[in-house]
């Protein structure tokens, strides 16, 4: 990834909130959309050529300034930034002085996609994610979380018998890789220049973006919203045993983890998984100038603040934060499984990922799942054995 995109992401996030000084004030709600380039323009009212602030196609423009806000974070998920206003001149776009106090949080809602995330290689498996930057030489993974199917009674039930099912937990997952320097403007740690960068930190997470899914045969679908392993589960029964003639599949002995049960019995396999959403984060220390108004002209003898009487000029150097981040949607993720792609909205394109990390806990009559006479746990990839016997059988709860 070139470096002007990463910066993009970063530091050229520019909202123009108010229009020119000696112009008439614009109208309506901010419109937001990407720059080739990767930054964020936001003009209040239009603008644009002549009025917009800039040179319009006959190369002229209107004289005087508007204030810009120039974004040091951004978060996608509130849709809000942080930024500083700056008056910037109309024609040559330069900074001509400080517009005022930094803003926190304030509103950056686009109309339209964004820039590209920072991962030039993915690579998918052993149950996580992981993107790389080469530039920036630095690789982040995130594992899928574990999700918590709580159950009772386990592993076997009756027919008809009130059988319980809740979403014990689907906690978000994340994972950062970090590098410390990156000599772009070609310093060291010791002797940094403007523009180097150091304390690079990429972070990948994956947060939940629906209810668990469950299917079980002769039973059917679920929709499981998170109820903590203290909440209400929901009752279901079965109406048949789980006998190969209705649809039952491998027998318990095949089945690591189910010793309670006889080897020979019959199982019904169902599936859970829950929808995920991936999204990246980047934070890093950029060196730059501190640039103020002092009084008298420039080397040039040229004016371009404190009204006309005086000049910027750099009185020092430090560290600046800035940080970016967005979603990273399926279909940015080459080589991802099929499996993991979820349509959670129905329109035929991947919008999330399934996460099939699913541990099945067994609860006890009063909901608990720490129980030690009933405590117990296992996990299959998403699949659940469950085994149902005929009314008069027993339930098989540890010990009977």
């Amino acid at each position: 990834m070139k470096r002007s995109l990463i910066l993009a992401l970063g530091i050229l996030l520019t909202l123009i909130l108010f229009q020119f000084r000696n112009a008439r004030a614009q109208s309506g709600a901010p419109t937001c959309n990407f720059q080739p380039d990767g930054s964020i323009v936001c003009t209040m009212g239009g603008g644009g050529g002549g009025e917009g602030g800039g040179s319009g196609e006959g190369g002229t423009c209107t004289p005087g300034e508007h204030l810009v806000y120039q974004v040091t974070a951004y978060d996608p998920e509130a849709g809000t930034c942080d930024a500083i206003p700056i008056w910037v001149d109309n024609c040559t776009g330069q900074a001509v002085e400080s517009g005022g106090d930094a803003v926190d949080d304030m509103p950056c809602t686009l109309e339209a996609s964004g820039p590209q995330h920072p991962c030039t290689i993915f690579s998918v498996g052993g149950g996580g994610i992981t993107c790389t930057n080469t530039e920036w030489e630095v690789s982040a993974r995130v594992s899928f979380p574990e999700t918590f199917l709580d159950v009772r009674p386990y592993p076997v039930t009756l027919v008809r018998w009130p059988t319980a099912l809740r979403n014990g937990g689907t906690p978000t997952s994340s994972g950062s890789g970090e590098v410390d320097y990156l000599p772009y403007g070609g310093g060291s740690p010791g002797n940094p220049q403007e523009g180097d960068w150091q304390d690079l930190r990429l972070t990948l997470t994956l947060r939940p973006s629906g209810p668990m899914m469950i299917t079980l045969p002769k039973v059917g679908s679920l929709s499981l919203s998170n109820q903590g392993d203290s909440g209400t589960p929901t009752l279901v029964q079965w109406e048949v045993p789980s006998h190969p003639s209705v649809g039952a599949g491998p027998l318990a002995g095949t089945i690591a983890g189910l010793e309670e049960l006889p080897t020979d019995m019959p199982l019904f396999v169902g599936d859970g998984r829950t929808p995920y959403k991936l999204f990246w984060e980047v934070h890093y220390l950029e060196y730059e100038a501190i640039k103020e108004c002092v009084p008298g002209p420039a080397g040039g003898g040229g004016y371009n603040c404190g009204g006309g009487t005086g000049h910027k000029e750099i009185v020092g150097y430090e560290w600046r934060p800035h940080s970016n981040g967005g979603e990273i949607p399926p279909s940015e993720v080459n080589g991802l499984p099929p499996a993991t792609a979820a349509d959670t909205n129905g329109d035929g394109t991947p919008d999330a990922y399934w996460d099939h990390n699913l541990t099945l806990r067994r609860m006890d009559d009063a909901n608990h799942v720490d129980n030690p006479q009933y405590q117990h746990s296992w996990n299959w990839g998403g699949l659940i054995y469950w085994a149902v016997r005929e009314g008069q059988g027993q339930i098989g709860w540890p010990g009977q």
